[in-house]
């Protein structure tokens, strides 16, 4: 899955989604960034596919939050493997934080 389709996948679970960081009081959003390569194939002594990892962190101040289900849901259905890396409460802003790893193909 490209970057752009990583994106895409994000905006169908809502519509507050960044890249690398955000400023909003949203009660819930996304912001996802590359973090660096994981993999790649190489040919002829060329880098033919690079596979980056890409985090997804969620930020919410609801309990048990729908919008989990729905982004767990939206991976699955696109058959993007996820990880969950962590959730974290944030005493110094009141949201919940959800860490997760997928990869992007560029």
């Amino acid at each position: 899955m490209s970057l752009d389709e990583i994106k895409n996948l994000l905006l169908t679970v809502t519509i507050n989604v960044y890249h690398q960081w955000a400023e909003t009081d949203a009660d819930e959003y996304i912001v996802w960034a590359e973090d660096g390569e994981s993999g790649a194939v190489h040919a002829d002594n060329r880098k033919e596919i690079q596979i980056l990892d890409v985090t997804v962190d969620v930020f919410t101040k609801h309990e048990y939050p729908d919008i989990i289900t729905r982004l767990q849901n939206a991976f699955n259905e696109a058959k993007l493997p996820f990880e969950l890396l962590s959730i974290q409460y944030e005493t110094d802003t009141g949201y919940t934080h959800y860490e997760y790893l997928v990869q992007a193909v560029v």
